[in-house]
């Protein structure tokens, strides 16, 4: 980058670097209707920048109280990492000033070609005689105002254009590979999964019920020999970790609180329904944490049933087990099964079940987050299905897999949890994992161990 200020000369019979330099002006058109007397004068006093490519006029850091004038070459105004922005050329003012205010720049300017450009600083701009000042203020006024208009048009086209995406992405993740859970090849393989017990929907529909007390909770679990078995062996398998023995369902109470106990007989009725093997533990682990995650999410914000966030997180991936089941039927037919849509197949399950509409529902469109807005949600469901959608990603992003959406609507669904303004990151760490931490000792091994990971991470 290299700067000229000129001086010495009186006319337009300047030679080097000014004579260069009001050429440019000249057939660039750069100051329309100005006197040549007052070019020169202010060609005098401004100074002239040249960049080669690469070379950046200015940067978010420096002060915005420069005039910028392109008299040859061209420049990309960046906003942020993205590599689109505004382009600017020969005659074009960039008015991104304020000589009174002490403020910085919100772009990046920097050259694609070998450019010039005449800078205006506050001082030469004050030391202007008022005619030449009054022209400057109403080109720039002039020039902001077009841009403005240029912006809008293009918000506009952008707006447009990114309706038709978002109608685009929502008929492809909304059509792909749905239609065989309504087949009788699915309703006949639905037979053959091992629906949850009964004791176990009974306690399902009693923890759905507001006017159901955690009395009556205890005492259900403890009046059901089923019950009271599925709690205990759980609570006292390796998953939990506890050092002492749990020997009964007030103890169980005590150590794991009401809803986590609801939580284990529910997950232990789901794991019931899937086959003993690696890949379906591991559906059932992700499950359970999932499920956690969702219940404190719910809590934390103040939205929704927290009982039943955590059962629609519990069956999240009950489909997948129904997908692994055809595959393990028809082998020959296994890459075929990749493209059915795991969360209608576990919805229309849910319902043969003759469980709750709202929990089947909320696992039939828990996957369109990725893909499209909160408002093509039903209302009646949107609230569960943003909760699972951000403890999901809270479950990728605790585990730090490979497997996290891009999070293109992600904004707008802190939004519908009343969390606007909130990042995801603030919400995880500065909320969720707090009072998870609370919770450790009834929480499962592997979401503890996750914990305590992020924490080493930090």
């Amino acid at each position: 980058m290299r700067f000229w200020k000129q001086g010495g000369a009186s006319s337009g019979r300047s030679q080097g670097p000014l004579a260069e330099g009001l050429k440019a002006a000249g057939d660039a058109d750069a100051f329309p209707g100005l006197p040549d007397a007052d070019l020169v004068r202010l060609f005098n006093t401004a100074t002239l920048v040249k960049l080669a490519p690469g070379d950046l006029l200015f940067g978010p850091e420096d002060r915005a109280d420069r005039l910028h004038i392109l008299t040859a070459g061209r420049l990309q105004l960046r906003y942020g990492s993205e590599g689109a922005g505004e382009w600017f050329g020969p005659g074009d003012w960039i008015c991104d000033v304020d000589f009174e205010d002490d403020s910085t720049q919100d772009a990046t300017a920097i050259a694609v070609v070998p450019t010039t450009v005449l800078v205006i600083d506050a001082p030469t701009f004050a030391a202007s005689d008022p005619a030449l000042k009054d022209y400057l203020t109403q080109r720039m006024r002039r020039l902001n105002l077009d841009r403005l208009r240029r912006l809008e048009r293009q918000k506009s086209q952008f707006a447009s254009l990114n309706a038709g995406l978002i109608d685009a992405l929502y008929a492809v993740g909304s059509q792909c590979g749905v239609g065989f859970a309504q087949t009788e090849a699915a309703r006949q393989l639905f037979a053959k999964v091992p629906a949850l017990p009964v004791s176990t929907l009974t306690l399902l529909n009693k923890m759905l019920d507001d006017r159901t007390t955690k009395a009556e909770i205890v005492e259900l679990v403890s009046m059901d020999p089923s019950l009271t078995s599925t709690l205990l062996k759980a609570a006292n398998s390796p998953f939990y970790g506890f050092l002492y023995k749990v020997t009964n369902v007030s103890h169980a109470i005590v150590l794991l609180g009401h809803n986590s106990v609801y939580q284990i007989i529910m997950s232990e009725g789901m794991r019931r329904s899937l086959p003993s093997t690696p890949y379906f533990a591991e559906i059932h682990r992700r499950a359970i944490e999932i499920s956690r995650l969702a219940f404190v999410l719910s809590q934390t914000v103040h939205v929704a049933k927290p009982a039943e966030i955590a059962t629609i997180g519990i069956l999240s991936d009950i489909g997948l087990v129904v997908t692994e089941l055809l595959k393990t039927s028809n082998p020959r037919l296994s890459r075929l099964f990749d493209f059915i849509a795991a969360a209608e197949m576990g919805s229309e399950l849910l319902r043969s079940w003759n469980l709750p509409e709202t929990l089947c529902d909320s696992l039939q469109y828990q996957h369109y987050p990725e893909f499209t807005p909160p408002e093509r949600i039903p209302a009646a469901i949107r609230s569960n299905v943003a909760l699972l959608y951000l403890a999901r990603r809270f479950y990728h992003r605790l585990h730090q897999t490979d497997e996290l959406p891009p999070g293109l609507f992600l904004e707008a669904y802190l939004d519908t949890l009343g969390q606007s303004g909130r990042s995801e990151d603030d919400l995880l760490h500065g909320r969720i994992v707090p009072r998870l931490r609370t919770q450790l000792r009834s929480l499962p091994r592997s979401l503890v161990d996750a914990l305590q990971s992020s924490d080493e991470d930090e």
